[in-house]
């Protein structure tokens, strides 16, 4: 599925998302080189001093702006929503609880994602399903607990039935965080020759995990199913 970053120039304008990145990643530089470059750019360091204020340990803000935000959702649909903004990350993000079935050990589940960029006006929303299975490791003696997740279904665009729920939650945003676009997601899942993120250690990264995180990000688990929707939805918010 993921392809380098590229689009009909003619037709759509998608350069906003190469320029927010550049503005905060140095492309071509990796990560752990001598003398720690990759740190030294001033982008990064832009971007360090960016997510400190958006969700560092003293932010005020994080309750006022993201969790009021997702707890007005949960109240107004009547789902658990639960928020996903781990660490240093670059978006607030969250997920809307549509169903789960199973016990403490095994169990299913229907989720409906959404992120909010703090590196441009981007969102993004996709449908997931998938089974967990709890069990435990042994490390050095020691019993760890530990969790398998099977992705079984994704979902890009609004259909089927999550339809509802994702359109509701694009309104949500929208009317939220005013002139934000939704990445389509065959364009967020490109990848950027020589891209790196600061709180990840892939080497291939994508739009997606620069901007948002790397929940569907270059992983296994999203080239194992096939997408359900269309790929490019969102992208009509794109044209010149």
């Amino acid at each position: 599925m993921n392809k380098n970053f590229f689009f009909n120039y003619d037709e759509y304008d998608f350069w906003p998302l190469y320029e927010s990145i550049k503005k905060y990643y140095p492309i071509g530089i990796k990560k752990h080189q001598e003398f720690d470059i990759y740190r030294n750019y001033k982008g990064i360091q832009k971007l360090e001093n960016l997510l400190l204020d958006k969700i560092g340990p003293e932010n005020t803000n994080y309750n006022k702006n993201w969790e009021s935000f997702i707890e007005r959702i949960s109240k107004e649909l009547g789902k658990n929503t639960i928020g996903t903004t781990y660490g240093i990350v670059p978006s607030y993000s969250a997920f809307l609880s549509l169903e789960s079935d199973g016990n403490e050990d095994r169990w299913k589940s229907k989720e409906l994602h959404f992120s909010v960029s703090h590196l441009g006006k981007f969102y993004q929303v996709y449908g997931i399903e998938k089974s967990v299975r709890k069990s435990v490791i042994i490390n050095d003696g020691e019993e760890l607990p530990y969790q398998t997740v099977n992705l079984r279904k994704i979902v890009v665009s609004p259909v089927g039935e999550y339809k509802n729920y994702f359109e509701r939650i694009e309104n949500y945003i929208t009317e939220e965080f005013r002139e934000y676009r939704l990445v389509p997601f065959k364009i967020g899942q490109t990848i950027i020759d020589g891209l790196q993120v600061l709180h990840l250690d892939d080497e291939k990264c994508s739009i997606n995990m620069a901007l948002f995180n790397n929940f569907v990000g270059f992983g296994e688990e999203v080239d194992e199913v096939e997408p359900e929707g269309n790929l490019f939805y969102g992208m009509e918010n794109w044209k010149k």
